[in-house]
This record gives structure tokens, sequence and C-alpha cells, in this order.
């Protein structure tokens, strides 16, 4: 598993997951097609998606079909 480590909060400003006041990332879920386009974006602040893995699979399903 590569981790991503974004010290400078270079990416999570990018994909607008940085937190307004605290010097932290919110957790933002992003699903990036081949072509580099946010095909899906959710901002769940600091809590988890709900079901995840299967929210996200879901997704990706839905977009290759």
């Amino acid at each position: 598993m590569t981790l991503l480590v974004d010290e400078k909060g270079k990416i999570a400003k990018l994909y607008d997951a940085d937190h307004w006041l605290l010097p932290l990332s919110k957790r933002v879920y992003v699903i990036i097609d081949q072509q580099m386009n946010i095909i899906y974006k959710k901002d769940m602040g600091f809590a988890l998606l709900p079901d995840q893995t299967q929210t996200l699979i879901e997704e990706i399903d839905r977009q290759i079909k």
C-alpha cells in the first residue's frame, strides 16, 4: 500500500480537503477516471463514509457501465 504524504498540504488544498482552522485534512473520498476527471467526490468532514468499500465499488461500477 502506498501512503500519501502531504506535508505542505498542497494535495489537500487541490481537492478542497484542507480544514479551515486546524492543520489537518478532512476525509474526502475521490474517484478519478483514466482521463484524470473526478467522477466521484464525497466530503465527509471527519466521519467515515457509511459502508465505504461497498459504496465506492458501487460508484465505480456505475461509472463504467
